[in-house]
């Protein structure tokens, strides 16, 4: 049994690499108990086999509950690890293309005010909740605008730019009061 646990063990664990690193060194570590065990049984002579049985039963066990264990705790990790990127990656996404915004401008007022922006996007809560996504949404939509507006129309980029920031600063108002 527990060879065949060290050799299920990356089939069990579907998680990342160090859940399974973690999951298949429980395997192996139980493997080794178990043949440890089973040696200095086997070469004592000892012949008490209810015994022997009920100790193989109780590493068993210990094995199992060490193993499900981690493997739930590796899952929840994991979710919290993927729930942690999907909000890091607003704030990350809308920060690079006011980067790019400010790379393409022109007019020094302009990109001095496109580089305040991204300050403030930088330095935004990352953490998101459901109440904030119209602002998100919204944030996503002005920046398109931006975009195409920074090198037509210099006054209209500005207004703009304001627009952003009072739609930012009400999400991470509002984010400050939710959390």
């Amino acid at each position: 049994f527990s060879y065949l646990m060290v050799l299920l063990t990356p089939i069990i664990e579907v998680s990342g690499k160090t859940s399974k690193l973690t999951s298949y060194s429980i395997s192996l570590s139980y493997f080794l108990i178990e043949l440890i065990f089973t040696m200095s049984v086997y070469f004592k002579n000892f012949n008490k086999p209810i015994l022997s049985a009920s100790a193989q039963i109780i590493i068993t066990a210990i094995y199992l509950v060490v193993l499900i264990s981690n493997i739930f705790v590796n899952d929840s990790i994991a979710t919290k690890q993927a729930e942690h990127d999907i909000q890091n990656n607003f704030i990350k996404s809308i920060s690079i293309k006011t980067k790019l915004i400010e790379s393409i401008t022109v007019d020094t007022a302009l990109k001095n005010k496109v580089n305040n922006l991204h300050y403030l996007i930088h330095s935004s809560p990352i953490k998101t909740c459901a109440e904030v996504a119209v602002y998100e949404s919204k944030l996503q939509e002005q920046i398109e605008d931006l975009e195409s507006l920074v090198t037509k129309d210099k006054d209209t980029a500005s207004k703009k730019i304001l627009e952003i920031t009072e739609t930012l600063n009400k999400r991470n108002n509002l984010l400050k009061i939710k959390n």
